[in-house]
């Protein structure tokens, strides 16, 4: 569902059906059948174990003591219970993935347990050039820095069909935040973002390009929303002092505000809107998915009850008066939940101040990753459309 809320300077965008089926694959995994067969398979499982209360192997004369080399079991209530109690985790395991939109197939499964593991991502830049056809995604180390408050952690970065780590290309960089709780691998599993990547390029609907998905929430135990804590972990100076540099330095990248790209998802949306807005020399598109224009307990978590410092911080504050540098472009995507207003109210307020905004809803999806996928597909193809030479 498209909503007539996006600036007059900006066209419809049109994905044809076989590229949006291809992208999404098969959801079965997530499917409400699949989960209501499940559950009843469970629940009369469950049933079996509470109700029939015959002993697997009855031996009225040992009564389930140890005979040669031969066990005489007996089915006890501990054990039944204990049965019925996975039962109830696994129907409840589909239940809340079908809700959420969690894993919708067997490939994301695999991948979240290869971020899980370790495994089955290339560690490091790509050393040579990328499989025809295919980008590669591989693990890279960001830096620490004490005086901030930053441990190491992981990026996971997509790099385009003939990226050529030893070649002169440089390539439009996009920056991915993950909500909360999250990690950087979000975006490459429940988000297949590489999928995604992969069937646009080679449909030649956006031009190639690197994408990072950072890890924001490694520094603490609370939603840091990109913030510089007053008395912890300061984020958003790691940020522009670490991290887009580590990148820059790592890859081929046009290292500058025309080539950035910086995208969220909830949590993730926000720090992209807040970022980009008050960074307007390092980002030149923004990227909000169920983007809010406050931080929330986010802000309070980073400054107390420090109001002046929140409302510094709020987008949905400080757009009517701020100033504008560098024009830029806004992706605003959300589905049909409770925020779907506050994000009407965004769109208005940078309509106002004469920025270019793309606003789209997904009809039936709430704040999920499910939402995120069904609305990425457009996002980037608008964030391709911003970069130099490639307006229409």
């Amino acid at each position: 569902m498209f909503e007539a809320f996006s600036s007059g300077d900006v066209q419809r965008i049109t994905i044809p059906d076989p590229v949006l089926s291809s992208v999404h694959g098969s959801m079965w995994l997530s499917s409400w059948w699949l989960a209501t067969a499940v559950t009843i398979a469970c629940v009369l499982l469950a049933g079996f174990l509470l109700f029939f209360r015959r002993p697997l192997v009855r031996d009225r004369s040992t009564r389930g003591v140890r005979t040669g080399n031969k066990v005489r079991v007996r089915s006890g209530t501990t054990s039944r219970i204990a049965g019925v109690l996975v039962l109830a985790l696994i129907a409840g395991a589909f239940i809340v993935n079908s809700a959420g939109d969690f894993v919708p197939d067997l490939t994301t499964a695999r991948r979240i347990i290869s971020a899980a593991t370790g495994q089955g991502s290339q560690s490091g830049p790509p050393a040579d050039t990328a499989p025809s056809g295919q980008g590669t995604v591989s693990v890279v180390s960001m830096p620490a820095d004490k005086n901030l408050q930053i441990p190491a952690a992981d990026a996971w970065v997509y790099t385009p069909p003939g990226y050529d780590a030893t070649g002169k290309t440089r390539y439009p960089v996009v920056y991915l935040i993950h909500g909360y709780p999250g990690t950087a691998s979000d975006w490459f599993t429940y988000g297949k973002t590489g999928d995604t990547m992969d069937e646009l390029v080679h449909q030649r609907l956006v031009v190639p390009m690197i994408v990072v998905s950072l890890d924001i929430s490694s520094a603490a135990e609370y939603d840091t929303e990109c913030l510089d804590s007053s008395d912890g972990p300061k984020v958003e100076s790691w940020l522009y002092s670490r991290a887009v540099p580590h990148i820059d330095k790592l890859f081929l990248t046009q290292a500058n505000r025309e080539g950035r790209i910086l995208g969220g998802f909830s949590a993730g949306g926000f720090c992209a809107l807040d970022q980009g807005l008050r960074h307007q020399e390092t980002w030149g598109t923004i990227i909000a998915f169920e983007g809010f224009g406050e931080p929330g307990t986010g802000g309070e978590d980073a400054f107390g009850d420090n109001e002046s410092e929140i409302k510094a911080h709020s987008p949905e504050e400080y757009i009517p008066s701020m100033k504008f540098v560098h024009p830029q472009a806004f992706y605003l995507d959300s589905g049909e939940g409770d925020g779907l207003e506050r994000v009407k109210g965004l769109v208005e307020q940078l309509k106002a101040r004469q920025q270019k905004v793309y606003y789209r809803v997904n009809t039936g999806e709430g704040h999920s990753w499910s939402e995120v996928r069904a609305g990425l597909p457009y996002a980037l193809v608008f964030a391709s459309e911003q970069l130099p030479g490639q307006q229409r």
